[in-house]
């Protein structure tokens, strides 16, 4: 079996102090001012440098400003890891990315299939108004083959699973309820594995975007079978020490919770912490801009390594994406958004972003010009055109030095 050797990245950090480029420090500055966001840590990775700032303050009973060794909540965020560890593992040759999830499955679980329908129309007597009524009447086709979920589909959220189910959170997951609860503590990898079959499929497999943390768990607590591990253990050991980010947890070790900033909801509430059980591949990271910066670094690197060769695979774009709020034309990868700059412009933008109750994090980069931007807000305001905000300008100033 093949073996990623173990990389240790070499950048350099701006001194203690050093301000961010005045552009993007007058973005964040603006941003905070206008109380979007009680904190905010930015890093700005250009090259082989990385600049921090840090904004407004950990608490609001707390005058410091976070830091780049604040640790945040990353929601969605952590699904960049669990899919970035599926390509490593699958390129390592343990699996097929293509392969259906049904046999790696535990005894007795099962995942939904799709089963292609015959629909013919159905016109019923004439109502009240005169006029007939015609409805769709549909059946399974006995002709068709059924379509299992791949974990390719697990990687693009187009497996058609649903973004949460029954018994998952105890929250509607766009509802105006959404961050005021969190999930359910006790939902365990067993729970997951036995439920997902009750799930009704939202569209074939393959067949087009459907965001599922379901999904992306599911990916993660396969891998953590096939290896013998705990998730948290496994993709410490493959991926996150390798990348050096010492300071990326699922569970906050014995004296660290003071380094944990408080978020605060919608309406501006301090916002409980989230935790994670059989959820916690999908939305249970904890981490610092320090090692996002390390992260967004490694997705930079070009070359023939063998960790390259996975970054690239998983930044691939292979499926378009239609969600609400999007801006720009934007595909999917393996766990990856892939965007244009801005909407009229044909450079992308490799981006990712999530949130807890209190929470909202942010990562994008743009690679061929090797500069990369991660922010960390202690609110639930949301702040990913923020970050494109400051991509742009970073890569429009890049490109007037050039000239």
């Amino acid at each position: 079996m093949k073996r990623f050797p173990i990389v240790f990245l070499l950048f350099f950090i701006t001194p203690a102090g050093a301000q961010l480029p005045s552009g993007i420090g007058e973005l964040a500055a603006a941003h905070t001012k206008k109380g979007r966001n009680p904190g905010l840590v930015v890093a700005l990775v250009e090259g082989n440098q990385v600049y921090y700032q840090g904004y407004g303050q950990v608490s609001r009973h707390e005058a410091a400003s976070p830091d780049e060794h604040t640790l945040f909540e990353l929601g969605a965020l952590t699904g960049v890891f669990t899919t970035t560890l599926m390509t490593q593992q699958a390129m390592e040759g343990k699996f097929g990315l293509g392969n259906p999830i049904n046999p790696y499955l535990p005894k007795g679980a099962d995942a939904p299939a799709f089963h292609p329908q015959r629909c013919v129309e159905v016109v019923l007597p004439v109502n009240p108004s005169g006029r007939p009524e015609r409805i769709l009447s549909c059946t399974p086709d006995p002709l068709g083959e059924e379509v299992c979920i791949a974990f390719c589909d697990l990687a693009t959220h187009t497996s058609g699973l649903p973004n949460s189910g029954h018994g998952l959170y105890d929250w509607h997951p766009i509802g105006t309820a959404a961050y005021l609860q969190g999930p359910r503590e006790g939902f365990a990898k067993r729970d997951l594995y036995f439920q997902i079959a009750e799930y009704p499929l939202r569209a074939q497999p393959g067949s087009g975007f459907h965001f599922s943390n379901i999904g992306i768990a599911l990916a993660g607590q396969l891998l953590s079978d096939m290896n013998g591990l705990p998730f948290e253990e496994l993709l410490e050991q493959e991926l996150l020490r390798p990348l050096g980010m010492n300071n990326t947890f699922f569970h906050l070790p014995a004296g660290q919770s003071g380094r944990l900033a408080q978020g605060y909801d919608s309406k501006g509430k301090p916002a409980p912490h989230w935790t994670f059980d059989g959820l916690a591949p999908a939305a249970g990271l904890k981490s610092t801009a320090q090692d996002l910066a390390a992260f967004v670094m490694a997705n930079l690197k070009t070359g023939d390594s063998r960790r390259s060769a996975v970054m690239e695979q998983a930044q691939q774009a292979r499926v378009d994406v239609k969600f609400p709020g999007l801006l720009r034309p934007t595909e999917a990868g393996y766990g990856w958004l892939i965007s244009k700059l801005t909407p009229q412009s044909n450079q992308p933008v490799v981006w990712m972003y999530g949130g807890t109750a209190g929470f909202r994090a942010f990562i994008g980069f743009i690679k061929d010009a090797r500069i990369g931007v991660v922010l960390l807000s202690n609110s639930a305001g949301d702040i990913r055109e923020l970050g494109f905000e400051m991509l742009e300008k970073q890569y429009s100033g890049q490109r007037a030095s050039n000239k």
